[in-house]
């Protein structure tokens, strides 16, 4: 299934799973000094209302030479949907065009069904602002919408990352507070929840999900559980598995670190054993000797540096006894010189 046909068949489900015999109707102004203005008329998600793309578009008509367009019919669902009317400001540019600015706006996001019909006043700033709608979900969206842009403005216009993230703690604990006091319409509850952060709704759903259980049955026993509720709840699947793979990474950043850390403590153990055994070959190489008395008393005078003739003078021998004690003592020690002798002989363990 394309990615296109699976964004659009909610939708379909919603317009011709439920057709009844009543007659909706969209008519009005729009104020342009152009004939034949072409007028766009848009099924959106609930996360769609700043969003804009030819995908959304349901049907198009034209004005007259007075800027009247009007749509009228039985094929809109009977069930609650939100739908953009808009008309582009250039028509030789190609694509979808989307003006919210203080003195210019060319479209109007609305809550209908296939029962109610709304009138578009002439407005020549702000096209489709001034209307009459009579569907009750769209004025309970409006009134909802105003209390949710003033919290917007009291906990959400800051700069700070860290305080934005306290902030819209707080005004999703307000919002959800406000919506569960007046019991507003599943749809509602759901658009305004679509203009949060999905780290915040990801964060409150694992805080309390008691709210975000009860608002998806709601949806399901509305829609049929098809349309919103089926957008709906592919948004917390989206959001568990993203819980889910962060957890994976922490667990797989975890293992790589304990791994590491084995790596590490069998790499010093192995260090360790390597240099208890050059300590141990080292033990086993030392010879061991043991000295007569005349050896140790012609090595004592060896390591303080006397010469033969010295030797010989204090100990009352002859220089030749000294020479042939000085040959054992090398033979002993496995050594060829004074100088080799007398390193070994000080750190060698003895008696």
């Amino acid at each position: 299934m394309s990615i296109s046909l699976k964004r659009v068949l909610p939708f379909i489900i919603l317009l011709v799973g439920s057709y009844s015999f009543g007659q909706y109707s969209i008519s009005g102004y729009l104020d342009v000094p152009e004939k034949n203005k072409r007028v766009y008329l848009c099924l959106l998600q609930f996360n769609e209302v700043n969003a804009i793309s030819p995908d959304q578009i349901l049907t198009s008509t034209v004005t007259d030479s007075l800027g009247y367009f009007s749509f009228e019919g039985s094929l809109l669902s009977d069930k609650h949907a939100l739908y953009r009317i808009y008309a582009n400001l250039d028509e030789d540019v190609e694509g979808v065009q989307k003006y919210d600015m203080e003195d210019l706006k060319n479209f109007h996001n609305f809550i209908f069904s296939n029962q109610d019909t709304i009138v578009f006043k002439r407005n020549s700033k702000f096209w489709f602002s001034s209307n009459h709608n009579t569907n009750p979900v769209d004025k309970e969206w409006n009134a909802y919408g105003t209390y949710a842009e003033k919290l917007r403005v009291e906990f959400l216009d800051l700069n700070n990352e860290k305080v934005i993230n306290q902030t819209t703690d707080q005004y999703l604990r307000e919002l959800k507070s406000f919506v569960l006091e007046k019991e507003s319409h599943p749809l509602t509850t759901l658009i305004l929840l679509g203009s949060l952060p999905k780290n915040a709704i990801k964060k409150d759903l694992n805080d309390e999900p008691e709210f975000y259980v009860e608002l998806l049955s709601q949806l399901n026993d509305y829609y049929d559980n098809s349309s919103y509720a089926l957008q709906y709840r592919n948004l917390l699947d989206d959001l568990n598995r993203s819980e889910t793979k962060e957890e994976l990474v922490f667990y797989k950043k975890l293992s790589y670190g304990l791994v590491f850390l084995c790596l590490l403590f069998l790499g010093g153990m192995a260090f360790l054993g390597i240099k208890l055994k050059q300590a141990r070959s080292i033990q086993q190489n030392l010879i061991d000797f043991s000295l007569t008395t005349q050896e140790e008393k012609v090595a004592e005078l060896m390591i303080d540096n006397k010469s033969n003739k010295e030797i010989a003078s204090e100990l009352f021998i002859s220089l030749n006894t000294v020479k042939t004690h000085i040959r054992n003592l090398y033979a002993k020690l496995e050594v060829s010189n004074r100088t080799e002798f007398v390193e070994k002989f000080k750190n060698h363990p003895r008696d």
